[in-house]
């Protein structure tokens, strides 16, 4: 029998089968009903013929080997693993939407293509810096669900991920398992891979979401491999009108033949992206996102209707009106905070003898002066990046909440100014947001209103109060969510703290209730 076939309501290894999700040629993968806990999972089996051979086994098995160090909420989890009636399965985290595979010839809208791969890119880093490389990155490995705040974004497949020093091969001789069309020149060529080949691959899956194609298109495979080692990395502009060629030369960077002359990580990519991407002004509106002219007069000429918002990561911000929507445009984040260039010390030599001559020549103390200043002091540092525009947000949750996006929060919490506010018709438009992570999984969302009546009336359309906790000098309520379905499992406010009289908390805790979330999270962060 090739592949698995099993009928809803079969039972297999305790699992109850649900529906077909989907076959491949290694295995199929069914919607299930976990056994024990009222949940569902993505029940993955290896094909009945493939057992025998030890090498697919072992892609198989690494596959709940490596996930199983990675405990991160951009990553799917791996839940866990057996063999029934040899049959060999995996049971892994559902998620309810698609891959990103979907938009292959439809090029994607740049902000959230860019911002798909922000966050793909923090899994990345994540995995890399625990000593794991994916090697097989690309859109059909990129799952995507709905959200409040636009995309949930979850990295799937490490079928073919190695843990750093090991050196055993998953690929069979004259078999190459990661998708050519995003394998790294290393990866082809069988010379030793590192982190910065994830981070070509991304950069491939970059141009796929914006152009819709993949950056070396061929029928004949052998062409693939040629142009990833040969040929010099298309530019996506030529395919998309108004994209900044600043976002070329990042990609361009990014695939660099030599890994040495890619980004030190995948987040900096990704920064990068963002950054040239511009302040590119988007609406979102019955679930389409187009652009808008960023010209004055098109702006100024805008009606004055409010509608669904999308926010992207700036800080200044201009905001106007269109019929059935509202469009807030805003500066760069950060900009103002680039390191600056240190002068080398071949310059400072030269300027030493320059300011010994300016002495004997009587140039006076401008003059000296002037050199010193420019090639002598000491090279500054830059201070670390602070939340810039966003200060407002973080100043009234200080011990959750890192003074800068580079350090850490409450539980060893990585946070980010979040790059786009998806706005619900008939919610109230927010100010800005910062998203948290913290080493127990349980992500947090820092959402800023114009009023307070704004964060009163977002609260009282989702969610009823449940819990109030006394602090010295404010008061914190706990908000259970009103949808069981909602992407957050709790909200909450700080009454009498006139920094965070605006914003609203909501925490997701995936996998634990409104209760576990409000005991071993609200009760104990330190507002």
């Amino acid at each position: 029998m090739h592949g698995v076939e099993f009928a809803a309501g079969t039972v297999f290894a305790g699992y109850r089968i649900d529906r077909l999700l989907g076959r491949g040629g290694m295995g199929t993968v069914y919607l299930a009903a976990h056994p024990r806990l009222p949940r569902r999972v993505a029940l993955k089996l290896l094909n009945r013929e493939l057992y025998s051979d030890p090498e697919v086994r072992g892609r198989f098995e690494r596959e709940a080997d490596v996930s199983a160090h990675l405990d991160h909420p951009g990553i799917v989890s791996v839940l866990d693993r057996g063999v029934e009636d040899g049959l060999m399965w995996i049971s892994m985290q559902y998620v309810d939407g698609t891959d990103a595979s979907v938009f292959r010839r439809e090029p994607m809208d740049p902000a959230r293509a860019i911002g798909i791969i922000a966050h793909t890119a923090e899994a990345l880093d994540y995995a890399h810096e625990r000593g794991v490389l994916h090697r097989d990155v690309k859109p059909a490995n990129i799952l995507l669900a709905p959200a409040r705040t636009g995309d949930r974004v979850l990295l799937t497949d490490f079928g073919i991920a190695r843990l750093r020093g090991d050196a055993r091969q998953l690929t069979r001789t004259g078999a190459f398992l990661a998708t050519l069309a995003y394998a790294s020149p290393e990866q082809l060529s069988g010379t030793a891979v590192d982190h910065r080949s994830d981070q070509y691959s991304l950069a491939c899956t970059l141009f796929t979401l914006l152009t819709g194609e993949s950056p070396f298109p061929a029928d004949n495979p052998g062409a693939v491999v040629a142009a990833h080692l040969t040929k010099p990395v298309p530019r996506a502009s030529a395919t998309i009108n108004n994209l900044p060629p600043g976002v070329d030369e990042v990609i361009a960077r990014a695939m660099a033949k030599d890994p040495a002359e890619r980004f030190d990580s995948c987040a900096e990519f990704a920064h990068a992206a963002m950054t040239a991407a511009g302040p590119a002004s988007r609406v979102i509106a019955s679930g389409r996102v187009t652009p808008l002219s960023q010209g004055r007069a098109d702006i100024d000429a805008a009606a004055s209707e409010s509608g669904p918002v999308v926010q992207e990561r700036w800080s200044a911000r201009t905001e106007v009106s269109a019929p059935g929507h509202t469009l807030i445009r805003s500066e760069p984040l950060g900009s103002a905070h680039r390191p600056q260039p240190a002068v080398s010390s071949r310059w400072r030599v030269l300027a030493v003898s320059l300011i010994v001559l300016a002495m004997v020549a009587g140039v006076g103390v401008i003059g000296v002066g002037a050199i010193y200043w420019k090639f002598v002091r000491p090279n500054r540092v830059a201070p670390p990046p602070n939340w810039g525009g966003h200060a407002s947000v973080a100043s009234g949750f200080t011990d959750l909440i890192p003074s800068g996006p580079t350090g850490r929060g409450w539980r060893e919490a990585s946070c980010f100014a979040t790059p786009s506010l998806v706005v619900l018709p008939g919610d109230p438009a927010p100010a800005q947001q910062i998203t948290c992570t913290d080493t127990n999984g349980v992500t947090s969302w820092y959402t800023e209103f114009p009023t307070t009546a704004d964060a009163d009336a977002y609260l009282a359309r989702h969610t009823t109060e449940d819990a109030t906790r006394q602090l010295p000098d404010t008061t914190v309520t706990a908000h259970r969510p009103r949808d069981p379905g909602a992407p957050f499992t709790l909200a909450t406010r700080e009454h009498g703290n006139p920094l965070s009289a605006n914003t609203v908390v909501e925490v997701s805790w995936p996998g634990h209730s409104f209760e576990e979330t409000r005991d071993n999270w609200w009760q104990q962060a330190p507002f």
